[in-house]
């Protein structure tokens, strides 16, 4: 059996896929969405580079999964060195957060397009 398809590393990589997610979501939600629009004013008063983190996805999602591999502890690879391990699970999770962003952006950038398209045919039709 190969030493790397574990029990254990199945649920790792899951837990990973999960917190990759989550952590996409979470920061895309606190970093463009109109409700959290307060939180992102107040951190600009706070200092250019907290402001800037609330502002940015990919930074966001750093911190996001970060905590979730502190909290969950997801060990992909076992070298030895839990440190070595976790910074290996951070990474990993990090660039499938990154991998789900940017599907996320490209479906709303879709939609968003297909909106506008809807909305010009509305003003031809409505000119004729």
């Amino acid at each position: 059996m190969n030493p790397y398809l574990t029990n254990e590393n199945l649920h790792a990589l899951w837990a990973c896929l999960v917190l990759a997610v989550a952590a996409s979501s979470i920061a895309i939600t606190i970093t463009h969405t109109e409700v959290f629009a307060p939180l992102r004013a107040w951190t600009q008063k706070l200092g250019h580079m907290v402001g800037y983190l609330f502002q940015c996805f990919y930074c966001m999602s750093h911190w996001v999964v970060f905590l979730g591999i502190l909290i969950y502890r997801p060990r992909i690879l076992s070298s030895g060195s839990l440190l070595a391990d976790l910074v290996v699970s951070a990474f990993f999770t990090l660039t499938l957060s990154a991998f789900v962003s940017g599907i996320f952006f490209k479906v709303f950038l879709t939609a968003m397009a297909m909106k506008v398209r809807e909305k010009e045919v509305k003003e031809i039709m409505a000119k004729k």
